[in-house]
C-alpha cells in the first residue's frame, strides 16, 4: 500500500510551488503514510458497503445488488479527484473563500430549515438534511464541516493573543458557533451538531484560548445541549434507551439490539466476509450508520481492531502534520480536519457499541454516503498540501512584541549596512579595563589594520595568514 501511495503521489513533485503569505517556500513530497491510510480506508469501505448492502439492493432497488456499491465507487472517484486537486493547490488559497463560503452555507442551512418542502428525508428519517439534485442528493451540513474548519482557522489565526479577551474572542466565537449548531439542531441532526461543537472547541483551544473561559463555555454549552436534547421526544428516547438498552428492544432500541447481536455473533475472527445474517433486513441502515456492526459480525474482533488501528494511525499522522505546519493558519486547519474525522469515527463506533448515545452519524470513508465521502476526501487533500509544506521545526506560538522592541528593530533596519552601534562611555571604559596582567587591554577605537600590526598572526594558525604576493603587486 505504501508503494501504491508513493506512486499516487509522484506527480505532486511537478505541481505548483507553494506561494502565499509566507513568500517563497520549499514544497516537497506529501505524507505517503497518510495517503496509504486514506486509500486503505476507502477500498475497505467499498468492500464493506457491497457486503452489507447487496441484500438490501435486491430487495429495495429492483433486484440490483450492485446499486449501492456502484454509487459509492462513483463518489469515491469524485472524492479522490477532489483530494488530488486540493493536494496540489496551496492551502492558503482557500482563505479567500472562508467568509463567502460560510455566508452561503449559513443561508443554505437556514433555507433548508425554514422553507417548507425544500429539504428531503423528512418522511422517512424525521429530518430535513438533504437537497435533491436530480438523481443525487446534497447534504449542506457535510460541506459545512470543511467550511467551518477553514473559516475558524482564518478568523482565529488573525486574532493572535487577542483571542484571550473575553469580549473580543470568546463572545463572538460563542455566538457564531451557537448559531451554526442551532441550525443543525433544527434539521434535526444531533450527531453533526455534536461534531461541529468538537471541531470549534478544538480549533479555539489550539488557537490560544483562555482555559478558564473555555471551561466556562464548555459547561454552559453542555447544559444548553442537554436541554435541547431532552426537549425533543426522539432525542430524549435515544438518551433513555442508552441508559436502559433492554427497555424497548422491539421499537426504540431495535437497531441497538440488532447491532449488539451482530457484534456478539462475530466473536474473535467473525463469520467470514459476506456471511453476515443481520444485514438481511434485520439490521436497519446496515450500509450506513450501522456498518461497524456488520464489520464486527463478518470480521470479528480482529476486523474491528483493524479499523480502530487505522483511525489511530490517521490521528497520529494528522496531528504530526499540524505540529510541523509552516504557519498558524495551516496548523489550525490540520487540527480541525483531524479532529473532525477522528471524533466522527468515535461517535459512530461509540453509538454502535453503546459507549455513548446513538446519534446516527456515518463512519468516515467506510459508511455509504456520497456527500460525506467526497467532502472528507477533499479535506484530506488539504491536509496533504499542508504536509507538502511542513517544516522540521515544531510550530510554536509567536510572542507579542512590545512597542520598545519594535522601535529597536526599526532602528536596526534603518541603520546603514556595516555601521555598528556606538557603545556608551561607561561600557567602553569597562571593556577597556585589562582583565589580567598577562593579556593586553582591549582597545575599542583600534581599527583592523592597527590590530593586525600590534598583534600579528602567524602563517598556518587559525587566524588570518599573510597574503602571498601576486603578479599584480609587481
Amino acid at each position: 500500500m505504501i508503494a501504491v501511495a508513493r506512486g499516487f503521489g509522484q506527480n505532486f513533485r511537478t505541481a505548483i510551488t507553494g506561494s502565499g503569505s509566507r513568500g517563497k517556500a520549499r514544497v516537497h513530497e506529501p505524507d505517503f503514510w497518510l495517503i496509504a491510510l486514506i486509500l486503505t480506508l476507502v477500498m475497505f469501505g467499498i468492500v464493506m458497503v457491497f457486503s452489507s448492502s447487496f441484500a438490501i439492493g435486491i430487495q429495495q432497488e429492483s433486484g440490483n445488488s450492485y446499486y449501492f456499491v456502484i454509487r459509492q465507487a462513483i463518489w469515491a472517484l469524485i472524492g479522490l479527484s477532489g483530494m488530488t486537486v486540493a493536494a496540489l493547490v496551496d492551502y492558503h488559497y482557500w482563505r479567500r473563500f472562508s467568509l463567502p463560503g460560510m455566508i452561503v452555507i449559513l443561508l443554505l442551512m437556514a433555507a433548508l430549515v425554514f422553507i417548507p418542502g425544500l429539504g428531503s428525508g423528512g418522511a422517512e428519517w424525521g429530518a430535513k438534511r438533504w437537497i435533491g439534485l436530480g438523481p443525487l442528493s446534497f447534504q449542506p451540513s457535510e460541506v459545512a464541516k470543511i467550511i467551518l474548519v477553514i473559516y475558524l482557522a482564518d478568523w482565529l489565526g488573525q486574532k493572535g493573543k487577542k483571542i484571550r479577551n473575553f469580549s473580543y474572542g470568546l463572545i463572538p466565537f460563542a455566538l457564531f458557533l451557537g448559531a451554526l449548531i442551532g441550525l443543525v439542531m433544527l434539521q434535526p441532526d444531533l450527531g453533526t451538531a455534536t461534531l461541529m461543537a468538537a471541531i470549534g472547541i478544538s480549533v479555539f483551544l489550539v488557537a490560544g484560548a483562555d482555559l478558564l473561559q473555555l471551561g466556562a463555555l464548555i459547561s454552559l454549552g453542555s447544559v444548553s445541549f442537554m436541554a435541547l436534547a431532552l426537549g425533543s421526544a426522539y432525542r430524549r428516547a435515544r438518551i433513555l434507551i442508552f441508559l436502559n438498552p433492554d427497555s424497548d428492544p422491539l421499537r426504540t432500541g431495535y437497531q441497538l439490539a440488532q447491532s449488539r447481536l451482530a457484534l456478539g455473533s462475530g466473536g474473535l475472527f467473525g463469520l467470514g466476509l459476506g456471511a453476515s445474517r443481520e444485514k438481511f433486513t434485520w439490521l436497519p441502515a446496515a450500509q450506513n450508520d450501522a456498518i461497524f456492526a456488520v464489520i464486527g459480525e463478518e470480521l470479528g474482533l480482529i476486523g474491528c481492531a483493524f479499523v480502530l488501528f487505522l483511525f489511530v494511525l490517521l490521528a497520529w499522522r494528522g496531528y504530526r502534520i499540524a505540529t510541523k505546519a509552516p504557519d498558524t493558519f495551516g496548523s489550525l486547519i490540520a487540527v480541525g480536519i483531524v479532529t473532525w474525522i477522528i471524533f466522527q469515527a468515535a461517535i459512530n463506533i461509540g453509538g454502535i457499541t453503546l459507549t455513548i448515545p446513538f446519534t446516527g452519524i456515518p463512519l468516515p470513508f467506510i459508511s455509504y454516503g456520497g456527500t460525506a465521502l467526497a467532502v472528507s476526501l477533499t479535506a484530506m487533500g488539504i491536509l496533504l498540501n499542508i504536509s507538502r509544506q511542513s517544516t522540521d521545526d515544531v510550530l510554536v506560538p509567536v510572542r507579542e512584541v512590545s512597542a520598545h522592541q519594535r522601535s529597536l528593530r526599526r532602528k536596526r533596519a534603518d541603520r546603514p549596512r556595516g555601521q555598528t552601534r556606538r557603545r556608551p562611555a561607561a561600557e567602553t571604559a569597562f571593556r577597556s579595563t585589562p582583565v589580567s596582567s598577562s593579556r593586553p587591554a582591549y582597545q575599542p577605537s583600534m581599527n583592523r589594520r592597527e590590530t593586525e600590526s600590534r598583534y600579528p598572526t602567524r602563517s598556518g594558525s587559525f587566524g588570518r595568514a599573510k597574503r602571498r604576493p601576486s603578479r599584480r603587486d609587481g
